[in-house]
Formats: C-alpha cells, structure tokens, sequence
C-alpha cells in the first residue's frame, strides 16, 4: 500500500533512498560555544537508522551576526567541521543522507559579540524586542554572499551529501524575500524577482565554488501569515527565479516553523503542490504531515516529491520504518502539544530536544533500554500516560509485567485530553504504548482496581504505581452541591450541557479546555486567581486557546478568587471587593490536581517494593509524568 513512499528519488546526481525528509529543526545539542556533541550525533543517527533517506541539520549560522540562540550551532569557522564530520559519519553509518542548512537570522538575530550590530535588508524591527536593525549596505552584499560560498565549503569538507539555502521562517535570506520586511530601493528590493535576488546570487556563487554536481536545496515559505507577507503567488515567482539560478530542489514550508494541534493536519499540502506543478525539480513538503495515510497521499497526489515529517521525527524516529514494516499500530503521533520540543523551554530547564511522547528524543545515546539483571514480576498501578510508558519498557527489559487499570479503558489524563477534536493524537499514542507493550509480552487488566490483596495473592515482587492524581477540591462553601461537578466528568461525557449557562471555575490548562469544549454549545464564564488564562500553555497553543474561547464568547473573571458556591453562581472577591454571579445553571471545578497516594497508604508495613512514578510521585503534567515513568523503568 505505502510502495509509492520508497521509492528512489534523485537530487541532482545524489539518489535518495525514498520519499521521507526530516527537515531542519533546532536541537540545542551542542556544546556552548556553537560546536556539535556527540549527542547530537547520536539524534541524527537514530533518524537514518528509523528510515529518513534524507535529512537537513538545524540551521548553522554562516556569520556570527547570524546567531539566533546561545545554543545554536555554528559553520562560520573551521573549528566547527569536527562536529558536524561526526553527524555526517554517522548519518552515512546508518544508511541516510545528508544536508547542511546555511541560515543567517538577520534582524532576528542574538548578539554575543556588542561590537557587532543586528543587521536586516532594511530598518524595520523584529516584533517589539527593541532592537535597532541597521540595514545592510549595497556594497557589504558581496562578503555577505562569501559567508555563504565559505560555509558550504565547510560543509563539503565536513563530508555532507548536499547544503540548503534558509529563505523561511523569518530569517535574512527570507526578510530580503518577504515584502513586510524589504522595503530596499536598489538592485535587492521593489519587485518579486529584486527580492530574490540576493539569494539566486548564493546560490550560484555555491555552486561555481562547490561544484555544480554539489547539490543545493533553498527552502522557502509557500506562504506568510504575517501583516503584508509574501503569498503563494509571490513565492511561485521565487520558485521559478530560484529554479533558474540552479537549484536542485525546493522545500516549501510555511511563515512559522512549528504549528500546534489546533492548526489541520497538511494544512501547507495546497501550496507545495502548486510549487511543484510549476518547476521541474523535486520538491519537498511540509505542514503537520504526521499520518501514514497523509503522507501517502501527499505524494502519489503529487502534491510533492518527498515529504518532511519535522515534529513526527521527533515523537517517532522510525516513523518510515514502521510503515515499511506494517507496524503502523506502533507508530507514536506528533500531538502538536509543544510540550518538549520547543527551544525556549528546554533551554531553560538544561536539557536539549526532545519529546513529550518520546523522551528518548535527544538521549539515543546515554538513554539505553538494557536487559534486567534479575527479571522481576512487576504490577503497573494505572494505564494512563505513565503507567503505559513504564510497562513497555519494563517488559522490553525482560521483566513480567502487568498492568492493572480500574477503568474499562486505557488513557489516564490523556483520555481526559483528547476530547478536544484537535488532541485525538494523545489517544493514538495510548494505543500504540499498550500495542508495544503486548509485544514485549505485558498483560493489561481494565476494570480492575490494584489493592494490597491482589499484590500479595499474586505475589508481586514490585508494584510501579502510576495511579497519577485526583481533582483538588478546596474547602468552599456549597462545593458539594448538586449542580456542581468536576472537569473531568465533563471531559468523560459523564455530565453533559447543552443550551446552559456555566461557570467553569479554574482557568489552567485543563480549565480552559473544558470551556472550550462546552463554550460550543453553552454560554461560558471562566474564572481564576490568576491573571490570564492558561498561563503555562507553550505560547501558540495559548493564542489558539485564547482565540477560540474569544471566538465562542466565553467570558473571563480573573484576577479573583472564589468566596462561596451559590445555587446559581458564586461570590468572589477582586481586589479587596466583593462580587457575586448569578443566573448560572452548573459549576465545574477545575482547580487542578494532587497526588493520589490511595495505594501508597494501603500497602505500609507490606511485603513489597512500592515506586511511584508519574503524578502518583508528584502531581504535574504529562511530560513530566511520561519522563519520569521512563526513567524509572530503566533503572528497575
């Protein structure tokens, strides 16, 4: 069925062993100073390995006015080739191929050196960050180019099978090709063709000092979503100017890199194809394609000629080789949930890339699944999101494993989660766990609640309890009374409104949810303490949030703090005054979670191992619940 997805393809010269394409993306897995580890290696290792004929690194800044963050990597000096060598060994080790993505950030830069200036193809701004941009001189384009000319050769040194030119995304190549961002009246602004000029001259200049059987992709965006941004007409213009400057193949993304559950699976699929109808080599497509289906049909649609999987690369790195090998079941889906792969976060916390749903991601190389010393026969407390990572892993090791779940059905939290339509991924990913897990010979029991007696019964030697966390709920007046219910019997369609008034009282993540979800059908007012919604949501998974709550006329309290459960509605106070909300139907509480530490309790002075993991260790969220099931499972 998937044939069409294996299929040989050639770059130039270079054949590509089949249809999948992980694009760049940033890992942060590099020393400080710019320079690769062996980490990073190990992450592009793993991609080759799990059946990606061809990837392109994370973008190498060309010029040190070029950095975009402290953890970027670098190929403006030649101390950076042994890095990037032993990503190309490596990648080459393990079958796949290989590319360089250039990039310079332009006025998006981050500047370490204060001698150097942030510069752009014109003085325009980035957002409201402050920076002056000092618009690049006519005369400084030619070093500029050079930059460009000396990092392939770099890149070639460094044994890489092809580069690719950054013009997406925001960054210098695409500022000089957008029209919100170049307003130059020389020879490199005013017009479609002017715009892309300086990077038709980079192209060229790498390919006379590389050789012309040296392959070059240019990636550019199909389309902008920004004030003023290039359209798809404009970029079809480009496509055909870059194909005559002799590009190999064009990768067509969108105006922002990472795009959240709330945007279509394939949404960029339309404008790639109308790309491709128009030049006549390959190209490459992006756009949240996470699906084998999708992905099939992207290209025996011709929509493109290879497809880039980014996000899905990193919740699946053998995402190709699962549907090559009918193990489709297997397959771990990109939720677009933001959780772990974003720069920003991870940075902060010290750790590099990685992946809610698959925290190997980023540890191929240090996170080893390694056969039991002494096999155990272990219970797993809880199936949702922790207790079935734990169990494939512990049972791929080599120990009994069972899994006891007292509802009917697998999932945790993350049943609770996938109601939102955009989010159904998260229930995929609990099949596929329980799916891995059965191979590796675990048992799943559902509607069964583990207790002290069948521990001891079925003599356990450990019992893992990942039985997560139970609702909060605080000591309020009238928090008991009938017309009050919790957010999760809402998710579980357990309670259901339609036509009513509501308050949802709790505006976290969850909250905020669940008044999206009943704001379809109901007039909602959300409330909380805090002084905006959802303030933990990775930032475009807030915006989306936001927006469509705004959308569906859902009203916000914040800033307040609840005082008394009424029949109808409730009393709060808001900075030292009180109010009070009438003429509402039902109250859901959604004030967050605690440890459930039901078992823990009941098994004290037992004759068993007890190790929690996930929420039952520390009530958090699923990344941090998934993380620390893996761990655990590991070190058993």
């Amino acid at each position: 069925m998937f044939e069409a997805l294996f299929e040989p393809i050639k770059i130039g010269r270079l054949t590509i062993p089949n249809r999948f394409v992980m694009p760049a993306m940033d890992t942060c897995l590099t020393d400080g100073n710019h320079v690769f580890t062996k980490q990073a290696a190990d992450y592009y290792r793993e991609r080759a390995l799990g059946g990606y004929g061809l990837q392109f690194t994370e973008f190498l800044a060309v010029r040190e006015d070029g950095i975009a963050n402290p953890v970027q990597g670098g190929i403006y000096d030649d101390r950076f080739i042994p890095g990037l060598k032993q990503i190309v060994d490596e990648v080459h080790e393990a079958g796949g191929r290989i590319f360089a993505q250039l990039q310079h950030s332009g006025r998006v830069a981050q500047l370490e050196n204060p001698e150097l200036s942030v510069i752009g193809p014109s003085r325009i701004p980035y957002g409201t960050n402050g920076r002056e941009v000092r618009e690049i001189r006519t005369e400084e384009i030619p070093d500029l180019i050079k930059a460009f000319t000396d990092a392939a050769q770099r890149a070639q040194k460094a044994g890489f099978d092809g580069v690719e030119l950054h013009g997406a995304h925001g960054y210098l190549l695409d500022q000089f090709l957008s029209k919100a961002c170049n307003n130059r009246t020389d020879i490199y602004g005013g017009s479609p063709s002017n715009n892309a000029r300086l990077i038709c001259e980079i192209l060229k200049a790498v390919k006379q000092t590389c050789g012309n059987d040296f392959p070059v992709s240019v990636r550019i965006n199909g389309a902008d979503p920004q004030e003023n941004g290039n359209t798809i007409e404009d970029a079809m213009v480009h496509a055909l100017l870059i194909e005559e400057a002799g590009a190999d193949v064009i990768n067509v993304s969108y105006g922002s890199p990472i795009e959240s559950y709330y945007t279509d699976a394939g949404f960029n699929m339309d404008n790639v194809r109308k790309i491709k109808d128009l030049v006549h080599i390959p190209v490459i497509g992006v756009g949240r394609i996470n699906d084998p289906v999708l992905a099939l049909s992207a290209v025996k649609g011709k929509y493109m000629d290879l497809v880039a999987t980014g996000r899905q690369s990193i919740a699946d790195p053998h995402f190709p080789e699962k549907i090559k090998e009918g193990r489709i079941d297997e397959i771990i889906t990109c939720t677009g949930c933001m959780q772990r792969c974003l720069y920003r976060k991870f940075f902060e916390e010290g750790y590099g890339i990685s992946c809610m749903n698959n925290p190997f991601s980023g540890k191929e190389g240090t996170w080893k699944i390694t056969p039991a010393e002494t096999p155990k026969k272990i219970a797993v407390a809880g199936a949702g999101p922790a207790g079935l990572q734990a169990a494939w892993i512990l049972a791929k090791r080599g120990h009994t494993v069972e899994v006891f779940e007292k509802e009917n059905m697998p999932g945790g939290q993350f049943r609770l989660a996938s109601v939102p339509p955009m989010k159904s991924g998260l229930a995929k990913n609990m099949s596929a766990f329980e799916t891995i897990g059965k191979k590796y010979g675990a048992v799943y029991h559902y509607g069964t609640e583990v207790n002290r007696k069948l521990l001891e019964e079925n003599e356990f030697d450990i019992v893992v309890d990942t039985t997560g966390s139970v609702p909060v709920v605080p000591r309020i007046e009238g928090i008991h009374g009938d017309h009050v219910c919790l957010a999760q019997e809402v998710l579980t369609y357990t309670k259901q409104f339609s036509g009513q008034k509501l308050l949802v009282l709790g505006a976290g993540l969850v909250g905020a949810e669940t008044a999206e979800v009943l704001s379809k059908n109901n007039q909602v007012t959300l409330v909380d303490m805090l002084d905006k919604a959802a303030p933990l949501a990775p930032s475009k998974v807030r915006a989306s949030l936001i927006r469509h709550l705004e959308e569906n006329h859902v009203s916000f309290i914040l800033g307040s703090k609840v005082a008394k459960i009424n029949n109808d509605g409730i009393a709060y106070t808001k900075d030292e005054q009180q109010f009070e909300l009438s003429g509402y139907d039902a109250v859901i509480l959604a004030f967050g979670a605690r440890s459930n530490t039901k078992l823990k309790d009941e098994l004290t002075g037992a004759d068993i191992i007890y190790v929690a993991a996930g929420d039952s260790s520390k009530a958090g969220d699923a990344k941090k619940a998934i993380f620390e099931a893996t761990q655990t499972a590991m070190q058993i």
